[in-house]
This record gives C-alpha cells, structure tokens and sequence, in this order.
C-alpha cells in the first residue's frame, strides 16, 4: 500500500459493518482477533472509526476461509497473504480465485453450478463477468439428476433450512461436479450439521447470500460502499439478552427458540442499520424511515413471541430489557 497520505486517502476504504458483510466475520468476532491477534492494522477516520482497506478485507476473506475449514486463528493470525492463500490452496475445497491472474495475462473464468432459483436470480441480476454459469437446479433435491454430466469448480447452494442428511447430499453432489468450492447460503439449522458441513469446507452465508460478498470470497475485488452513521434504535431485549436467551437450555424438543432469539436479532440489527442509512435525497431518507419502521414492527412482533417463549421455558436473562 502507498504511504503518500493522498494516496491512502484515495482508495476504497470499509467501515467494521462493511468489513464483516464482505468477510462473512461477525464484527465482534473481528474485533477480537484484532486485539487479540492483530490480524489487520485498520486505519481511522477523523470520527474515529475504523477503516477497512480492501487488501484488510482480502486478507481477512482468507482467513476466514481457513478457519471456516477447521485451521485454528492463533495458528495463521501471523502469516502474510501469499502464506494465507498457499494454504487454502491446498485445502480440499481449494479452486482457482476469480480475480486471479494467468501467466498469459488472462483472467480465467471460474465455472459454477447453482442450486436454487433466487440466489440464481441474484447471480442474473449482478451479471459477474469472472463467473460462467455452467448449469442450475431449483433446489437440492432435484440438483443430482438437473446437473447430470456437469463439472464446474464451485457450486453454490440455496437452502432455507439445514437437515441431518444435508451434509450427505452436499458432499455427493460436490464429487459428482468435480467442485472444490462449495458457498451454502441457508436460513436455519441445528449447530451440529453446521459444524459437520464447515468441516467439509463448505462456505457457510446467512441467507440472502449478497454478491459484494460472493464476490469477495471468490476472490474478486470488492466495490466501493458509502459509509453510514446514525445511533442505535432502543429495543426491547438488547443483544446481550438475546444471546443469553439463544444459549439457554431449552425443554422443547427443537431449537425454535434459539432460531426465534437470532431472528429477532437480526430484525433489530436491520432496523439500526436502516435508521443509520445516509441519505442523498429526500426521497432515500423516506425509504429508509420506511424500512426502519416496517423492521421495528416485525421485530416488535417476534420479541413478543419471544416473551412469551421466554416465560413459557422460565428462562432466566440478565441483560438489559427495555
């Protein structure tokens, strides 16, 4: 990177929230491995807030791959990209990156098979020159027989819900493409088929899966995003209760209840983020107001059900509650 100051100043630059939807890495989680590790130097603005160079957020792509297929942080935290990258190549899932250089000059395409019609919509929509959609399936049942004599390097499926067999079924159709890549974007699932596909190497996304962040764990470089600012929006459980309620034991024969905590997480999440939106025009800011207003209301309606989850399994919360 350049140490002319106009330089640095000129190049796209991430916020944490950016930073975390482009790596797939929960800000809280970033933070700590840059304390703990110092995994990244991010650089800050006049306000104080970090900033994301887009070398940080390649480099922290790889690692999160890496980690993502069973290597420890404080094993790799310390090594340079080139090292980063020899060893996800030599991972099982490993395919050639889609921002890559050939020794000819070129820029190979990276060939994809797609399971699920809105994530192939998504793919439609973007229009990704460095990709080459080899064939697609509506959905996994049906992806063995509608990809029948297809080899593509990675395959990207779109699940709403994880089972127990799902790992099964992956793998299979992971052998039967050829495809050393594997992007899962999926909605819900128990802990241990989670775990149990990571360790296959499989890039887990929560659904919708974004092409910023597709493309940055193909290895592409990422655009250019416009940085928000705003103050959080009051809720009824803050972040810290819902954890505790996501972690509690639970006597129903499910994980609901800890799926409904997350959910109403997220919810809360977006209705920050829609009301830290900047806004260009009028238009834009009654948008935002909008979707602000629309997530607060679904929100408000799934923490009732929450409480009443809460009350119902006598969960115990110490964290703040509005």
């Amino acid at each position: 990177m350049s140490s002319n100051p106009r330089a640095v100043a000129a190049q796209p630059s991430y916020r944490s929230g950016a930073a975390a939807r482009l790596t797939g890495i929960p800000v809280e989680t970033l933070r700590v491995w840059e304390r703990r590790y110092n995994i990244v130097g991010p650089r800050q603005s006049a306000k104080g807030q970090r900033l994301y160079s887009a070398a940080d957020v390649t480099r922290l792509t790889v690692i999160k791959q890496l980690v993502d297929s069973g290597y420890a942080i404080g094993s790799i935290a310390a090594l340079d990209l080139q090292q980063l990258r020899a060893m996800l190549d030599k991972s099982a899932f490993a395919v050639p990156r889609a921002g890559a250089i050939t020794a000819k000059g070129a820029m190979p395409l990276l060939r994809v098979a797609v399971v699920g019609e809105a994530i192939g919509l998504r793919l439609d929509r973007r229009g990704l020159t460095a990709l080459q959609v080899m064939a697609s399936s509506p959905n996994l049942s049906m992806a063995a027989e509608k990809l029948r004599d297809v080899t593509a390097d990675a395959v990207l499926i779109e699940l709403p819900t994880l089972q127990r067999e799902t790992p099964q079924v992956i793998r299979a159709l992971a052998r039967q493409l050829r495809a050393r890549f594997i992007v899962v974007e999926y909605g819900f699932g128990p802990k241990h088929v989670e775990q149990e596909l990571r360790a296959m190497g499989c890039h887990l996304v929560p659904a919708p899966l974004d092409m910023d962040q597709l493309e940055s764990l193909l290895g592409m470089p990422p655009s250019a995003e416009t940085p928000h600012a705003g103050a959080a929006t009051p809720r009824r459980y803050d972040n810290k209760t819902l954890a505790e309620i996501a972690m509690a034991s639970v006597v129903l024969n499910c994980e609901c209840p800890h799926h409904l905590a997350d959910l109403v997480t997220r919810l809360g999440n977006f209705e920050t983020y829609s009301g830290e939106c900047e806004s260009r025009n009028p238009a834009d800011a009654a948008l935002h107001r909008y979707l602000k207003q629309i997530s607060g209301s679904a929100r408000d309606l799934l923490e009732t059900a929450l409480a009443k989850v809460v009350e119902t399994e006598g969960i115990s919360v110490t964290g703040s509650k509005t």
